[in-house]
């Protein structure tokens, strides 16, 4: 049985995406994974924070290294990302090592494929922040394409040539390429994928030579004001 070359490293991968690196910031939580929050910067550009803090996805928080405090809740929040997938009313998201999920009106079939962007569009949105923590989609302009990003993501099944992930509490069914079987010992393990989305739909690759092409990395800055721990604002950093 073939393995995949592309699992790099399991749970514990915070020497892989290390957060003692990042300068402090201010952001708001986009997607939750074990041991790991995604947020987005007042650019939209999202980090990873390896952390053992606990907070809800649209939390206004503080990082300081892996160090996370909330400071309030956003009501809305501007993107910058890659469109891995889209599956009916929800379109999964990457950036910063991360997926993430945002949802939108369900539409006819024909007007979504006709205007909606794809599978390896970069994207600039925003989105609102519903109470329970949905992102639903807003105004999207799509400002580029890759062909291939880095990922992670818990594994919870695999079967013949796929594997399936958790984004937020939703699955996402990611192919494997011809002949490629991974073990059912992966279930229940953070994994790290290098996805080729060229064909329209993500692809896992045989190796994991190519990194992270994601310009989203390096951005630090402030996800919109504090606005204390009762926050209310519900700008999320847009005016």
């Amino acid at each position: 049985m073939k393995k995949l070359a592309l699992i790099a490293a399991v749970a514990g991968a915070a020497a892989i995406f290390p957060t003692a690196a990042l300068a402090a910031f201010n952001g708001v939580v986009v997607g939750k994974s074990p041991g790991a929050l995604a947020i987005a910067s007042k650019s939209g550009a999202i980090q990873t924070v390896h952390t053992r803090a606990q907070a809800r996805v649209g939390a206004r928080v503080r990082v300081n290294g892996s160090a996370v405090r909330v400071i309030g809740r956003a009501h809305s929040v501007r993107i910058h990302a890659v469109i891995v997938r889209r599956a009916g009313s929800t379109t999964f998201l990457a950036g910063g090592h991360s997926l993430f999920a945002v949802h939108s009106a369900r539409r006819l079939a024909s007007i979504v494929d006709k205007h909606q962007p794809t599978t390896g569009s970069v994207v600039n949105t925003t989105v609102q922040v519903t109470a329970s923590g949905q992102l639903n989609a807003g105004q999207t302009t799509v400002v580029g394409q890759m062909t291939t990003l880095q990922v992670q993501a818990p594994v919870t099944a695999v079967a013949p040539g796929s594997i399936t992930v958790s984004v937020n509490g939703t699955p996402l069914t990611i192919a494997l390429p011809a002949g490629i079987q991974l073990p059912a010992s992966l279930v229940g393990q953070s994994i790290t994928l290098t996805l080729n989305l060229a064909g329209g739909q993500p692809v896992a690759n045989e190796d994991d030579e190519q990194g992270d092409n994601d310009d989203q990395g390096d951005d630090n800055d402030d996800q919109g004001d504090d606005d204390g721990d009762h926050g209310g604002d519900d700008g999320g950093g847009d005016d």
